[in-house]
């Protein structure tokens, strides 16, 4: 999933129980990465950007998921999530959930999960980290320092960078369980875009969303980028999630407003 992958355990004194979980752990999520990918031309992925009007495809458990998450992101964000590229046509798509069936009113229809997918694979392996073969309920799983899943803890987590200097909110979060994710564009520039104008998603400086999930944290912070405050809130309302953003403004502004806001409860 083009990023890294890292899991932290505490308070486990069985070394050899925590390196069979993580290793089981990460055979999960290689087995995610076959279904997931774009770059594979037997993924589903693949088979669902190959079905012309008329056909039908059968996809994985997962991918089904992963699917129905990306629509409820995108309903509760008015389109500013959208897992398509090029022509953003998500909307496309048929689900039939109950059979794992997948149709398209036009093609192609081209996905790239990115980020949810990220989102998705930390889910999962929380699932076999908690689960009775292993147990175990003090962890923090990493996909790359943007989005973080825990459990147990409490794990110290926040706002780094130029913005904990800049703002009077608290920057450290105590997160015992859930996902906290961030988007911006300091390390790879304008590479976020508002699906619903096809323009950089300028709104917000930057961006954090603390969910239940690590798929619907990722997929929020990312199009919070591109949402008006009213957006967020009845966003953050449906999804049962937080977003933090930044304003764009200068450090003068500061003395008169903070820079950073919660829409939602932190």
């Amino acid at each position: 999933m083009d990023t890294e992958f890292t899991v932290t355990f505490a308070d486990v004194d069985d070394a050899t129980l925590c390196a069979a979980a993580a290793a089981a752990a990460f055979a999960r999520l290689d087995e995610l990465e076959l279904l997931l990918t774009r770059f594979s031309d037997t993924s589903d992925v693949a088979v669902i950007r190959a079905l012309k009007p008329g056909a039908v495809a059968v996809v994985a458990r997962e991918t089904m998921a992963v699917l129905t998450a990306s629509a409820e992101v995108a309903a509760a964000t008015n389109g500013a999530f959208d897992p398509t590229v090029k022509a953003r046509s998500f909307s496309d798509l048929v689900l039939d959930v109950d059979h794992l069936r997948v149709a398209v009113k036009r093609a192609p229809v081209e996905l790239d999960f990115g980020g949810i997918g990220k989102g998705f694979a930390l889910d999962e392996m929380a699932a076999l980290l908690g689960s009775e073969q292993f147990g175990l309920g003090n962890w923090l799983l990493d996909a790359g320092t943007s989005t973080l899943l825990a459990s147990g803890g409490p794990w110290p987590l926040g706002v780094g960078g130029a913005w904990k200097a800049r703002t009077r909110l608290p920057t450290v979060l105590r997160l015992s369980s859930g996902a906290l994710s961030g988007s911006g564009f300091e390390i790879q520039g304008a590479h976020i875009f508002d699906p619903r104008t096809g323009e950089p998603a300028a709104r917000w400086a930057q961006s954090w969303a603390r969910a239940r999930t690590a798929a619907v944290a990722d997929a929020l912070s990312t199009a919070a980028l591109s949402m008006e405050p009213a957006e967020l809130k009845a966003a953050a309302a449906t999804l049962d999630a937080a977003v933090l953003v930044a304003r764009r403004q200068r450090p003068v502004m500061d003395h008169f407003r903070d820079p950073l806001k919660w829409y939602g409860k932190p």
